[in-house]
């Protein structure tokens, strides 16, 4: 189920318009799967601004981060070491998605909604 749910996620990547940065079905990184392995992707948005990463196990279930802009993150700290504007365009730390909270029938239907709301107009 679990490598199913991440081509779902894939699949849902090329029809938004969104790039797949990587995938793997055989995940070595996280708690062992006593059953199965652990299957993970990760997917930036349109204009690169957004980053999703999904990891998914058979038993450990499913964990979706989200990266941000570093324009939106207002915890980070201010430093003089990098001072050049180029690298405010990097993306900052990920945060974890309450999964359970979301609006959706299903995790299709969820990571529709999410990866909608991260688009750019």
């Amino acid at each position: 189920m679990s490598q199913h749910q991440v081509h779902a996620v894939q699949q849902l990547a090329k029809v938004m318009g969104w790039h797949v940065l990587s995938f793997s079905n055989h995940v070595g990184l996280g708690p062992v799967e006593s059953i199965g392995n652990a299957s993970a992707i990760t997917v930036a948005s349109p204009n690169g601004d957004y980053a999703i990463s999904v990891r998914n196990g058979p038993e450990s279930g499913s964990k979706v981060m989200v990266q941000f802009p570093r324009s939106h993150c207002k915890d980070l700290p201010k430093g003089d070491v990098l001072q050049d504007s180029k690298w405010n365009h990097l993306r900052g730390p990920f945060k974890e998605v309450q999964w359970n909270k979301m609006e959706g029938r299903n995790f299709v239907y969820k990571m529709e909604l999410l990866m909608a709301a991260l688009t750019p107009c």
